[in-house]
Parts: structure tokens; C-alpha cells; sequence
């Protein structure tokens, strides 16, 4: 018995495609810059659209892309899967979740998710039909640098059935940023621009809107980009760039952690080794949605020293009980009154080392900043967004070295023995 024929997949793209995104699902220019605020759905369109060709366009293979593999699981490859099944499309697709792959088995076209921290998968990759790559999806390209972006331009290249582009998805963080200049300084009539707001989004949620309208009164810089999306004029910066390089020490003289707790915002869990008196910093942890039992769980797939210390935010007590019934090192990390800006003003006394795929840490460092009024007028304390790897490299640094002492051991009775 033959089986039945698949029908055709049926989507109403004004019932789920944003007003101001609807002109540029054709869209055809070899740039497609979407860039503003946080909230507007720029990230959601880009998944729609890499759908939306993968679908109805033959033969492809879309590459999406972030600097580092590790944060796509969450972002991008999490918005496809979210697309296809919101959109019905589930019989049309076959997912591997492990690989971060996506295959049309209408047609055979594939999306693949990878990160530029291994190279060498871009390099190999034949395409279908032989025709290798035939667009991107770049998540956040304020993470690559200008060599990053020239690499993967000269990777869409020949002659194809259908049109070449390259998707861009960001916020405008610092005005200074190579991206600016690539493609705001100037017109190129290769690029279609477009800039988008929470306001934009009619599907965005109560909740979250007004979460966008908070920052005003945490940071007007924090409100011009995240909530507004303008490019951002930070004052106030905290930190100078922590000095990246390629190769750390093979051995240290310690190693520590520094662990921020958070679900709503990211869990940032930053690994410190220390040599001659200079910090070298590993983004180890820096994903939302994490409960304790995901975080012990990560630990150990990492294979996080269950000797080494950990130091953690002390607000949450009854989190680092829980880490250390798992039998980590972990304890509460120095605070109280004055102890951020204490504990900052020794962060800047040392030399700090990071690598390129310190993605998160590097960005914060970039971002940083006293809390700025609306007046324009820098206050003495931190800005409370995007800082969970700066508190908790604080937290490490300034508890294990700042105030040596003796870590008090948890009693049988804490320890629910």
C-alpha cells in the first residue's frame, strides 16, 4: 500500500510574521541588517526567514552562526526548532538535536548550527548539491571581528539558483563597534537595513515591555540601546579592556570560580587561574533558564575540580547548600556594605587576561559602566544589566585574594548529614 502523499505545508505569514518585517521576507539584497532594541523580534524574523527559504527554495544549506558554538543551543537553534513547530511544519522537518542540525525532507535542504571557535566545519562543509554554502544567519555578530565577518563573505560565493545573503541580528551596543562603520557610515546599494523596537512587536509580552521600560530608570545609555536601539555612547566605563590572548599558562599557581546565580538573566559561572599575582579568566557557565540541579549537572560535564574553591552570591544560601551537598568546594562570596565598589577597585588593581571565546565576559567588560542618570550625570555604583560575568569574576577574585581566611567548613547539620 502506498503511503499517502505529505501536504503541502500551509502558513498565513500576517499571522505570524511581525508588520514590519513582512516587506522583507523577498528582501534579495546580499546584506539584510536587522538591528535596535531588544524585544522586537529581529532574532524571530531571522529564523522565519532562514525557514522560510530552507522551505520553499532548493537546493540549500544555510549556515547559522555565533561566535561560539555553546551559545547557540539556546538562541538560534532554539528559535528554528520554536518557528517550525509554531508554524505546524514539524512533519516537514527532521531535527538532530545533538548535531544542531535541521534537514527539509521535502527537499533535502539542511540548516546548520555552528560557531566560529572550530573553523574547520565551515571549511569542509560541500552543501547541497555540491553547491556549498548558500546563506547565513549571523546571531549577534558583534561578537566577530572584522576578519571573522570577511571570512564568512568570502564563503558565499558562485553562481547559485538563488539569491546570496547574509542576515544580521544585534543590538547596537557601543558606537565604536567595526559594524557601524561597515555598514551605517556609508550606503552600499548591496545592503538593506533596518532598525526595529520592542514597539515594533506585536506578539512581545506585558511582562517583558516593561521590563524594557525599566531601564530607563536603571541607565539611560542601558535604555537608549536595549529598550530604544540606538548605538550606544557608554560612559562610565568600569574596566580597560581585559588584554586578550591566544595561549594561556599551562599550569597556574590556583584555581578558583566565581559563580553568579540567575534563571530570568544568565547563570555566569567564571573560572580563574591564577599566575604571578595575574588573573586568566574561562567563561565556563553563562546560559538562562538554569536551575540548580541543570547547573550541578553542567559542573560536572565539565569536569569543574570538586577541590577547587567556588565563590558565590551569598543572597542565595540555600543554592550554594545545594551545590555543596553535591560535594563542591563552594562557598558564600565576600559581601556587604561597600563591597562592590571595594571589590571592583581590586579587580582593576590586577592584570586581567581573556581569550576571543570569552564571548560573554568579553562583551560585558566592553559594557560594564556606572549607573548613568537621566541628566547624563555618572553615579558611584554599577549599572545593574549585563554584568553577571563581571560579578562573578568579583566574587572570585576578591574573596579568594582580597581577604584571605580561612573558608568556614558547612556543619554535619547544614550539610543535612
Amino acid at each position: 500500500m502506498l503511503a499517502p502523499t505529505k501536504q503541502k505545508a500551509k502558513v498565513n505569514l500576517c499571522d505570524c510574521v511581525n508588520d514590519v518585517f513582512q516587506p522583507l521576507i523577498g528582501n534579495q539584497s546580499r546584506f539584510l541588517v536587522l538591528y535596535g532594541g531588544a524585544g522586537s523580534g529581529k532574532s524571530v524574523f531571522s529564523a522565519q526567514k532562514v525557514i522560510m527559504r530552507t522551505l520553499t527554495e532548493e537546493p540549500h544549506t544555510m549556515i547559522c552562526l555565533r561566535k561560539v558554538a555553546n551559545w547557540l543551543r539556546g538562541s538560534v537553534f532554539a528559535m528554528l526548532i520554536g518557528v517550525i513547530s509554531q508554524w505546524g511544519l514539524a512533519d516537514h522537518f527532521k531535527v538532530n538535536q545533538g548535531a544542531m542540525t535541521i534537514t527539509c525532507l521535502d527537499n533535502g535542504n539542511q540548516i546548520l548550527c555552528l560557531g566560529l571557535d572550530d573553523p574547520e566545519k565551515i571549511k569542509s562543509i560541500t552543501g547541497a548539491g555540491g553547491l556549498g554554502i548558500t546563506g547565513f544567519w549571523l546571531e549577534e555578530p558583534t561578537e566577530l571581528t572584522p576578519y571573522d565577518f570577511m571570512q564568512l563573505d568570502l564563503r558565499l560565493r558562485g553562481q547559485l539558483p538563488n539569491y546570496k545573503q547574509i542576515i544580521l541580528s544585534f543590538n547596537p551596543i557601543s558606537h565604536l563597534h567595526w559594524l557601524k562603520g561597515r555598514f551605517f557610515d556609508s550606503e552600499s546599494a548591496d545592503t538593506t537595513i533596518s532598525k526595529t523596537t520592542y514597539l515594533d512587536n506585536r506578539f512581545i509580552d506585558d511582562e517583558y515591555e516593561a521590563r524594557l521600560n525599566a531601564t530607563r530608570d536603571l541607565d539611560e545609555s542601558y535604555y537608549q540601546i536595549y529598550a530604544l536601539g540606538n548605538w550606544g555612547i557608554l560612559k562610565g566605563i568600569i574596566y580597560k579592556p581585559f588584554k586578550c590572548i591566544a595561549k594561556y599558562p599551562i599550569e597556574f599557581d590556583e584555581i578558583l570560580h566565581g559563580l553568579d546565580f540567575g534563571f530570568n538573566h544568565p547563570t555566569a559561572l567564571v573560572g580563574i587561574g591564577l599566575k604571578d599575582g595575574d588573573a586568566y579568566l574561562d567563561e565556563e557557565i553563562y546560559e538562562t533558564g538554569k536551575t540548580n540541579s541543570d547547573l550541578i549537572k553542567m559542573m560536572g560535564e565539565l569536569g569543574i575540580s570538586k577541590r577547587d574553591p567556588i565563590y558565590a552570591d551569598s543572597a542565595e544560601p540555600d543554592r550554594i547548600l545545594e551545590i555543596k551537598r553535591a560535594g563542591y568546594n563552594i562557598h558564600p562570596a565576600d559581601k556587604g556594605q561597600g563591597s562592590v565598589i571595594a571589590g571592583i577597585d581590586f579587580c582593576k588593581s590586577m592584570k586581567i587576561y581573556t581569550r576571543s571565546n570569552n564571548v560573554n565576559i568579553n562583551n560585558e567588560n566592553g559594557s560594564y559602566k556606572y549607573r548613568e542618570d537621566k541628566d547624563g550625570n555618572v553615579l558611584e555604583e554599577p549599572a545593574k544589566l549585563n554584568d553577571d560575568a563581571m560579578d562573578a569574576m568579583r566574587y572570585g577574585l576578591f574573596s579568594h585574594i582580597r581577604k584571605p581566611k580561612p573558608l568556614k567548613p558547612f556543619s554535619r547539620s547544614e550539610m543535612g548529614i
